[in-house]
């Protein structure tokens, strides 16, 4: 008599994990046929079978994730394990249909909920993931187009002042320095290339001042041109000088100056 209470404890058992869509495919054909010949099992499946549908709902949900997949097979695999040892238990003892599938029932519905849980807490990691991915990729965006809005703004200046009737335009080797303003720009062309290591250094004469100070350095284009806007307020000084120098620039010229050029 044991052994058939047993036997049909572990029927039960094998209908609620058939529910549950967890059974190697063997073991769910051989299952399928004992329900199909069994009433019992047969109520036994469709009263959880709604439960097992919420699992399945929950597990197949709208979750682009292998890490949710990768949880809902440990889920599914806790729970195989946690029938086989039930085989010992008050699931064993409990041997009724009704018994069984408040033990099953039970069992699905803290699974649905666990899934349920970790399908939707997934879901929210991967919104606020594609969300942060979503602001920093429109904070770079916004930051690519404030630094083209004042590239723009800054070309627009240069334009204008170089255009300007009312700028003074000094000849010099080269090309002309252009001064409106406070602004000071070279306006060069044919410039020779350098060899490496090499490139062309602003200087500017203050006021006052014995000795010529650092500017800007820059490398013409392939044709030898060249428009720089020092970064000095014209009104302070005397004189803008320009000379070659190595790769980073010098703290006094270490060339003879192409030109030297007096703003006033």
């Amino acid at each position: 008599m044991s052994d058939m209470t047993d036997m049909r404890a572990d029927q039960f058992e094998d209908v609620a994990l058939y529910a549950l869509g967890v059974l190697p495919d063997a073991d769910a054909a051989r299952v399928r046929a004992l329900i199909e010949g069994d009433a019992d099992l047969r109520r036994e499946y469709e009263e959880l079978r709604g439960a097992a549908d919420s699992v399945a709902f929950a597990a197949e949900g709208p979750v682009d994730s292998a890490r949710s997949a990768r949880m809902r097979e440990r889920l599914l695999a806790t729970v195989r394990a946690d029938a086989a040892g039930s085989t010992s238990g008050v699931a064993r003892r409990r041997i009724g249909p009704a018994s069984t599938a408040w033990f099953w029932g039970t069992g699905l519905a803290a699974a649905a909920a666990i899934v349920i849980a970790l399908t939707t807490g997934l879901q929210e990691i991967g919104l606020r993931s594609d969300l942060t991915t979503a602001q920093r990729s429109t904070t770079g965006l916004q930051t690519q187009l404030s630094v083209s809005e004042r590239v723009a703004a800054a070309d627009r200046r240069t334009l204008t002042d170089i255009l300007s009737p009312d700028s003074r335009r000094l000849d010099v080797a080269h090309g002309t320095v252009i001064v409106r303003g406070r602004h000071v720009y070279f306006a060069l062309s044919t410039l020779a290339p350098l060899q490496r290591g090499k490139t062309y250094q602003a200087w500017y004469l203050p006021k006052g001042a014995k000795a010529v100070a650092p500017s800007s350095t820059f490398v013409p284009n392939a044709q030898g041109v060249a428009i720089v806007e020092l970064p000095i307020d014209a009104r302070t000084v005397g004189a803008v000088a320009l000379s070659v120098e190595p790769e980073g620039g010098s703290k006094a010229p270490t060339t003879t100056p192409i030109f030297i050029r007096p703003l006033s």
